[in-house]
């Protein structure tokens, strides 16, 4: 047929052979780098190419593929040929071409030389299938129907039968639909083509298709007459118009896909040749109608209650867009502009405002947006008031007495219209005593009249601020805040303080001889102890009493036992006793003076606060053992159940809270008879007597008991209080007490007397009584700072001469007894023996012995005293017994004991031999320990010592190496020292970082430890450490020395005692004699070898 034209004169066909490259790898190398190249640098097209032919081309037979078809002509006779697919071959490029003269023949495989020219007349539809074939396949069965369609709407052909050169059939029917749906789906247009949408200048308006199409297709814009802008977003159109865009118009848009001019290829003789393209593309159109133009909006409200505020006029600002204008908003506060162009800015400015506002110039702006009417609100606020108010005190003004005073906290209501109005704000000071209702406009008092109220006032005040009246009034447009300011004060709290003097026992009546008159008081803040001055800033004011003191707040008693002060600042105070009056004790309690605020009443401006000072008299007692004599002349123990009274003296109250009366009894405590105590007498002046005597005794002379104030001038805390005790008739007192005054307190007021020794004086002649204590009056001795006895002899003699010999014995009574027990007619045991030859002036009286004794005669003993009158010296030298005698080692007034407690000290140091306290891990080395005990008793006993030394092992566990054992001394000297030495310690048996200390242990008399020094083994001067080695590079190893057998396991250093000689050379000489040996032999045998 047209495809391939085989004529009868030639009988052979020849088909050109496609060239092959031999280094295929080098060339798919070179088409893969091609490829990424070309991939990378091709640009992205937003349209698609429109189809253009070239002017020749060279028309190729694809003989390859042969259909046999068959059909009519367009006037009905029978069709049966052959044909092939027809391509136009241009640079290498092959273009599919249709055949549109069938009849006509190709000659050749190739033919070159076909020439561009216009298309003739022919259906659109052959136009379109000749490009839109493709949509349905690009196989060579589908391009042969798409040439039979052609053919059909061209020539007029009808096939019905294709078969390929196999001879299966090509499915004719199913191709051809698939064609015709492609070429219908082309031709579809949007559902809003030809619709007319309105847009908004500015905004953007969305159209959508709902018949399937892909809208971008449609890639080409045929006209825009709107001038608008768009995009394709799927199956929608978005429309925005511009600044440009016109108010009217339309868009058409087209697919520029497979675009162009079809021609024919053209030879003279041969087939005329189509080549596809779409000249008449399907486009869509749709209309626009753009709003340009928009309206301006003004509200105007009261800013805190919205609602609306006419004839308010606004100044508009268009810049050159539009002449300025001034609006007016409306009764329903409202100024409405229109036709506004889209975009245009606006600047709105308040021009003016009615009462009671304030004009607002602060601009606002807006934007006219097309379409739409821009609203905006101006706010205003009335004009407002404001209440100032500074607090001050009546007294202080603002520089305030204490922290206990403050200006802040005053609080104050502010009224409407009277002063019980409403309370519309209220208002607090602050520590300046400045308070301001707001200031900000949304909470600021509406203009009107007020009354300032105060509804409490702040510490340290009463309220006496009276109410005051407060006129806000309107000014103008431009003033936002009227203001007022208002003054006030409140008076300053204060306080007044008595205080009232009693006797804690008898109220206001005094005891014993003590008085009231002279006693000072002060008054002190409590917070830092400190004394209130006169000069004070709140000045206080004397109100009772005397000042003693013209800086200080210190007051004297007045008559009625009372000081007081007024004008006193708010804190807490205490009144103390500064100095007491003769016979009562210093007080040291602090009785508190609360002032402080009760509430804001006036009445409470002055607080009152009293107090009671209870004092305490000063009392005192003593206690008493009453001897008497036997007929043998010996006074062994105290009589029971005789009566003593004590009673006030001229110038003395009767005895308060204390018996009068005391009776002798037996002593558990004491262990023995005639015992009494009086306790608690108040302070004065007292007779001591004896109400009975016992049978064959007299009564002993009454004591008189005398308090006595001694007053220092100079420093009265110096002064000091005298109590005595002397018999009746006598001048100076057996038993003086001093006690100073400011040892005597509330707490402490009791005087003790100590105790006395009371005899009766035997009624028979030639008896007597003694009563032995140490000198300080005592019975027990517990230190040996004196060791004097002293006795008082009482005697009662049938004659008065001048030489009476008296021989006192001072007795070792355990010495005594022990001696005793192994022979009954044992004497006493003597500890020393004093004579002399006496006078009496009468037949009774008392004699005064002193035995000086030594510590060593006196230490850990009882000792009774036995004493022996004789007519002169010579009955007693020639043996004959005395006139008379009181010796009984159970004579309890006559016995004393001494006590004292030992205290021993050691102080050490442990050294080596050089003195310092190192020394060189693996040394053997000589440890020494200088011991010193001290002892506080120095009698000469026997008592030992003895040093432990301990190593102090890494792992922080100790280990006893060695003891010195017991080593004896006696206590002569207030310090003994001694050096102990322990011996060649080798400290190689022991982990490196091992320390050594000493620790050491003293024993008394009997054995007992009764010292001990370093017992936590952590003493510093008690310790060797090692040396610190620096790390060196090894040494090389040295000969082994020999070691010595030893019977123990672990060598014992010895102990010596220093001084020590000899040992030390010894050892030298010996280590020169065994080096000269070895030096001796390593010579000879060297000599040996050579």
């Amino acid at each position: 047929m047209d495809v391939f034209f085989i004529t009868q004169k030639r009988k052979e066909i020849y088909f050109m052979k496609k060239p092959r490259f031999k280094n295929w790898r080098l060339l798919a190398t070179l088409s893969l780098l091609c490829q990424t190249i070309g991939g990378s640098l091709g640009p992205t097209i937003a349209f698609a190419d429109e189809i253009t032919h070239p002017q020749t081309v060279t028309v190729e037979l694809d003989l390859a593929h042969q259909y046999a078809v068959e059909g009519t002509f367009s006037d009905g006779r029978p069709m049966s040929e052959v044909t092939v697919p027809h391509y136009a071959v241009y640079n290498g490029v092959k273009q599919d071409i249709f055949c549109i003269e069938p009849g006509v023949p190709i000659y050749n495989e190739f033919t070159p030389g076909y020439e561009k020219n216009p298309l003739p007349d022919m259906s659109e539809k052959a136009k379109l299938v000749s490009v839109l074939w493709k949509e349905a396949g690009t196989d060579v069965d589908t391009h042969i129907v798409a040439q039979k369609m052609i053919w059909q709407e061209v020539n007029g052909y009808t096939l019905h039968s294709i078969k390929r050169s196999d001879g299966s059939a090509v499915n004719i029917a199913a191709i051809e639909s698939k064609i015709n749906q492609a070429i219908a789906d082309y031709q579809k247009k949007p559902s809003f083509h030809n619709s007319t949408v309105k847009t908004v200048l500015g905004q953007s308006t969305t159209v959508t298709d709902t018949n399937g199409l892909n809208l971008s297709e449609f890639d080409e814009v045929v006209e825009n007459i709107a001038n608008i802008d768009y995009r394709v977003n799927g199956n929608q159109l978005v429309i925005t118009p511009n600044a440009n865009s016109k108010e009217s118009g339309e868009l058409t848009l087209k697919k520029s896909a497979n675009t162009g001019t079809p021609v024919a290829y053209k030879m003279a003789g041969q087939q005329t040749l189509m080549a596809g393209a779409i000249d008449k593309p399907n486009t869509y159109t749709i209309k626009i109608d753009v709003e340009t133009e928009g309206s301006l909006k003004i509200k105007k409200v009261d800013k805190e209650t919205g609602n609306v505020v006419p004839g308010t006029v606004f100044h508009l600002d268009f810049g050159k867009t539009l002449p300025a204008k001034d609006v007016t908003t409306d009764k329903e506060g409202i100024a409405t502009l229109d036709e506004i162009p889209h975009g245009a800015k606006v600047t709105i400015t308040e021009k003016s405002v009615p009462a009671p506002y304030t004009i607002d110039t602060t601009p606002i702006t807006a934007t006219i947006k097309s379409g739409e009417t821009i609203s905006v609100t101006s706010k205003n606020t009335r004009e407002k008031g404001q209440i100032i108010l500074n607090k001050m005190g009546v007294e202080t003004g603002t520089d305030l007495w204490n922290d206990k005073y403050s200006l802040a906290g005053n609080t104050f209501a502010i009224r409407k219209d009277s002063p019980t109005g409403e309370i519309v704000q209220e208002m607090t000071t602050d520590e300046k005593g400045h308070a301001e209702t707001p200031k900000e406009i949304a909470n600021a008092l509406e203009l009107g009249t007020y009354y300032v109220t105060e509804t409490k006032a702040s510490n340290g005040f009463v309220n006496t601020f009276k109410p005051v009246k407060v006129e806000l009034n309107y000014v103008n447009q431009t003033v936002a805040l009227v203001t007022s300011n208002v003054k006030g004060q409140n008076q300053e709290i204060t306080g007044e303080t008595t205080l009232t003097k009693e006797d804690k026992d008898t109220g206001n009546e005094t005891q014993g001889k003590a008085e009231f008159k002279g006693a000072e008081y002060t008054l002190f803040t409590a917070k830092d102890g400190q004394a209130v001055k006169w000069s004070e800033a709140f000045k206080p004011e004397l109100v009772k009493g005397t000042k003693a003191s013209d800086e200080t707040v210190t007051l004297t008693l007045d008559e009625k036992n009372q000081v007081a002060v007024k004008h006193l600042a708010i804190n807490e105070y205490y009144w103390q006793e500064t100095k007491a009056p003769e016979g009562y004790t210093l007080d040291e309690t602090k009785y508190p003076v609360s002032i402080k605020k009760v509430d804001d009443n006036e009445k409470n401006a002055v607080i009152t606060r009293d107090v009671t000072a209870k004092e305490q008299v000063i009392r005192f007692g003593f206690d008493f053992f009453k001897f008497a004599g036997s007929a043998a002349g010996t006074a062994e123990t105290g009589f029971n159940d005789l009566t003593f009274k004590v009673s006030p003296l001229e110038g003395t109250s009767e005895i308060t809270d204390a018996e009068d009366e005391a009776i002798t009894a037996y002593n558990e405590q004491l262990g023995f008879d005639g015992y009494g105590k009086f306790e608690n007498l108040p302070y004065g002046d007292y007779l001591l007597e004896e109400v009975e005597a016992p049978e064959g005794f007299q009564k002993i002379t009454p004591l008189e008991i005398r308090s006595t104030f001694k007053e220092n001038k100079a420093d009265y805390t110096k002064s000091e209080y005298i109590f005595t005790i002397t018999e009746k008739g006598q001048k100076q007192p057996i038993k003086t007490v001093t006690v100073p005054y400011e040892k005597l307190t509330n707490k402490a007021f009791s005087v003790s007397l100590n105790r006395l020794m009371l005899y009766d004086l035997p009624e028979e002649e030639d008896s007597l009584t003694s009563l032995g204590t140490w000198k300080d009056g005592g019975k027990e001795l517990t230190d040996l700072d004196s060791t004097e006895l002293v006795d008082k002899l009482s005697y009662n003699l049938h004659e008065i001469k001048e030489d009476w010999y008296v021989v006192a014995q001072a007795i070792d009574v355990e010495a005594t007894k022990a001696a005793q027990e192994k022979d009954e007619k044992a004497k006493p045991v003597v500890i020393a023996e004093t004579t002399a030859t006496l006078a009496n002036k009468e037949k009774t009286g008392t004699w005064k012995i002193l035995h000086k004794l030594t510590a060593e005669q006196v230490l850990d003993k009882t000792i009774v005293l036995f004493n022996y009158v004789y007519e002169n010296k010579k009955p007693y030298e020639a043996g004959d017994d005395p006139v008379a005698k009181d010796a009984s080692l159970n004579n309890q007034a006559q016995t004393v004991n001494c006590t004292v407690e030992r205290h021993v000290s050691i102080q050490t140091k442990a050294h080596l031999e050089d003195g310092s306290q190192t020394f060189t891990h693996g040394d053997v080395v000589d440890m020494f320990d200088d011991v010193s005990i001290t002892h506080d008793v120095l009698d000469g006993s026997k008592e030992a010592f003895e040093t432990i030394l301990y190593a102090l092992l890494p792992d922080n566990t100790t280990k006893e190496i060695w003891k010195s054992g017991k080593i004896d001394y006696e206590v002569n000297d207030k310090e003994f020292t001694k050096t102990v030495l322990a011996e060649k310690v080798d400290t190689s048996k022991y982990p490196e970082g091992t320390s050594f200390t000493f620790k050491e242990i003293n024993y008394g008399k009997d054995g007992n430890i009764n010292g001990k020094h370093n017992e936590d083994l952590k003493e510093k001067t008690q310790t060797l450490t090692p040396k610190k080695v620096p790390t060196t590079p090894s040494a090389p190893e040295q000969p082994e020395i020999p070691t010595v057998p030893s019977d123990s396991q672990e060598s014992s250093p010895t102990v010596k005692t220093f001084p020590q000689t000899g040992e030390k050379n010894s050892n030298v000489l010996l280590f020169i004699g065994f080096t000269l040996i070895f030096a001796t032999a390593g010579y000879y045998f060297w000599n040996r070898r050579n």
